[in-house]
């Protein structure tokens, strides 16, 4: 369960906009997470403005926690912290408070030009800056979605975890949907992830608002047996 929600995030964190402005400061967004009928989890997103490092910041900071029976069983509950400049959009800084089960982590990353220190796991060699899981949600919402066409592809490279990951997003078109009494009209990306087995034929998909905010509105994993869905809820 534990990575399910963190795959859950990293969905996420695939945002994005046509806009330079800054429609994120300030912005609150609050998701349930819902296994067939059973609602089993909430995430959270908020962020602001800071300085940070002499420098104009975003801090953004989302928290993942299971509820009810499902805590009950797995005592989840993760918060993922990023401090990053409004102007290149790259972190300085990386926080992740882990509870999952019996295992508990906190660590800190400090992003630098051509390596990252951790506080738990010391100094990894990158060669270049990467974005972190929190301030790739961002740097995409900067990305300009009008030439887009379906089958088009985006490859986006994060480091997490001593490892850099290579997410490719297929754009597939747009589609409306009814949620929580309202019709969002939203624009659909699949996630390709390699080395699993455990989605169906169309195993994720992606709906973002098709405005100037491109909020993601939901997030829908298909296993082999049921799904697993993360709806927008404010």
């Amino acid at each position: 369960m534990n990575k399910l929600f963190l795959m859950l995030f990293l969905l996420i964190s695939l945002s994005a906009s046509g806009q330079t402005v800054d429609v994120w400061e300030g912005e609150h967004l609050k998701y349930n997470a819902k296994y067939g009928i059973i609602k089993g989890g909430e995430v959270v997103i908020n962020s602001k403005r800071v300085r940070y490092q002499n420098d104009d910041c975003y801090n953004v900071k989302i928290d993942m926690y299971a509820i009810g029976l499902v805590d009950d069983i797995f005592h989840f509950h993760d918060i993922f912290e990023s401090y990053f400049s409004t102007k290149t959009m790259m972190p300085y800084l990386f926080v992740r408070d882990a509870h999952e089960g019996k295992y508990t982590a906190f660590e800190k990353v400090f992003y630098h030009d051509t390596y990252i220190e951790s506080t738990l796991k010391g100094r990894f060699e990158t060669g270049k800056r990467y974005y972190d899981l929190v301030s790739s949600i961002f740097a995409l919402r900067r990305m300009d979605w009008s030439r887009l066409k379906e089958g088009d592809e985006i490859i986006f490279p994060i480091y997490f975890d001593e490892k850099i990951f290579d997410v490719k997003i297929i754009y597939t078109g747009k589609v409306d949907l009814k949620m929580n009494r309202k019709i969002y009209h939203c624009r659909q990306f699949t996630p390709v992830f390699t080395g699993t087995g455990m989605f169906s034929k169309n195993g994720v998909n992606i709906c973002f608002s098709d405005d100037y905010k491109r909020k993601p509105v939901l997030i829908k994993v298909n296993f082999k047996v049921g799904s697993f869905k993360v709806e927008l809820v404010e």
